[in-house]
């Protein structure tokens, strides 16, 4: 994905058991990559350790451009459900499988997820991007009840009643 980033949406799904990540660009091109539970995990604690870096994520939300996007109601706005121009990954997306991170010279996280044909996705993510894609997966995970994260693996309770 070279084009500038439009919309991005994070929404779990029962049915696939997975988590789904669209994109759309300024071009209105539209990006779908699936993440497993495992992939989901992986790709959460390289965000984790990058927010870190970072000074957290109360640091990270409490930025003016951050603050402002939330005034703004950047997740109350629905996702543009308008026809793409083109799905470069196909109709159907495809299935995460790598990550590759990066940063550039201005400090923006590359963020790159690959399915096992490195086709995929690289996204620029500054602190307030970062923050808000991080929360997106945050609310994606909390419906998923996966309990990975700061939701924690549960142990199995091994008390019989």
């Amino acid at each position: 994905m070279t084009d500038k980033l439009h919309q991005i949406n994070a929404q779990y799904s029962n049915k696939e058991d997975r988590i789904l990540i669209r994109t759309s660009t300024e071009n209105n091109n539209e990006y779908l990559i699936w993440l497993t539970r495992r992939f989901t995990k992986m790709l959460l604690n390289i965000l984790d350790k990058e927010i870190e870096k970072r000074g957290g994520t109360t640091s990270l939300s409490s930025k003016k451009e951050t603050k402002k996007l939330y005034t703004d109601g950047a997740f109350e706005k629905p996702y543009a459900e308008e026809k793409p121009k083109t799905q470069p990954l196909g109709e159907k997306g495809i299935l995460a499988f790598g990550i590759k991170t990066g940063v550039d010279d201005s400090g923006n996280l590359i963020l790159e997820l690959q399915s096992e044909t490195n086709q995929g996705i690289t996204l620029t993510l500054n602190d307030t991007l970062l923050y808000m894609f991080y929360s997106l997966l945050i609310q994606s995970i909390q419906r998923s009840e996966w309990q990975i994260g700061q939701f924690g693996e549960r142990a199995p309770n091994s008390q019989l009643h």
